[in-house]
């Protein structure tokens, strides 16, 4: 049996103001779904049980149960954590890009194979959530729609790439549909690869893939040797 401490106990038994104790019942949250990422990279969802979470968190089962009424509540929270923190990491990385549909397309790119988020833990976790789409419609509803938004952003980014270009003949939403699944493909590589497929290597890949679309602003990226700049 887990050990009890006063300080498990959820914050809205505790003292102090209303928004504190939100603020604490929310980081309270974000530990037990950090944990759960941590358990699911670990054991996979057929192993995982309430009190592993409980376990990695270094909270009683208890506490678990009263933030997450069941192990499919406390996952379908983690998979909208996920696709919540991707979003808002690339906006991040595209406010800071310049305003040339190339700089944001290019930015994409580094976003997408940052450390933060192009590690051996979350690629294993977002794999995880994606092979159970099909018998999970919750999840299946979440990575549909982060898929059909990023589809959307990055058709206008090339079809702005296209006409500041004047290219001709180029169809920006397959083009889109090629990026983003070369990324996913890239991502699956570094997780049965890792030796072979690095960040770096990835990153490469997907320029010279651009390069040949775009040669006027991603051409200029490659060096002789054709691997992309650090």
């Amino acid at each position: 049996m887990a050990r009890f401490f006063w300080s498990d106990l959820p914050p809205e038994w505790g003292s102090g103001t209303g928004m504190s104790r939100e603020l604490a019942k929310e980081a309270r949250r974000r530990q037990l779904i950090e944990a759960t990422i941590d358990g699911i990279a670990r054991k996979g969802f057929t192993e995982l049980k309430i009190a592993d979470v409980a376990q990695e968190a270094g909270l009683s089962v208890g506490i678990v149960n009263f933030y997450f009424k069941s192990k499919d509540a406390l996952l379908i929270a983690t998979l909208k954590h996920l696709v919540e923190d991707y979003e808002q990491h690339m906006q991040a990385i595209l406010a800071k890009a310049g305003k040339s549909a190339a700089a944001q397309i290019d930015a994409m790119i580094e976003a997408d194979f940052a450390r933060t988020h192009a590690n051996r833990k979350h690629v294993t976790v977002w794999y995880a959530f994606w092979g159970e789409t099909r018998w999970r419609p919750e999840f299946l509803k979440l990575c549909a729609d982060l898929s059909t938004s990023f589809q959307k952003a990055t058709t206008d980014s090339f079809q702005a790439l296209i006409d500041e270009g004047g290219y001709q003949g180029l169809d920006a939403g397959l083009i889109a549909r090629g990026f983003n699944a070369m990324i996913d493909g890239l991502w699956l590589d570094m997780l049965l690869n890792p030796k072979q497929t690095d960040r770096d290597t990835a990153k490469a890949s997907v320029r010279i893939f651009l390069a040949g679309l775009f040669p006027k602003e991603f051409g200029s990226k490659l060096p002789a040797n054709g691997n992309a700049a650090a």
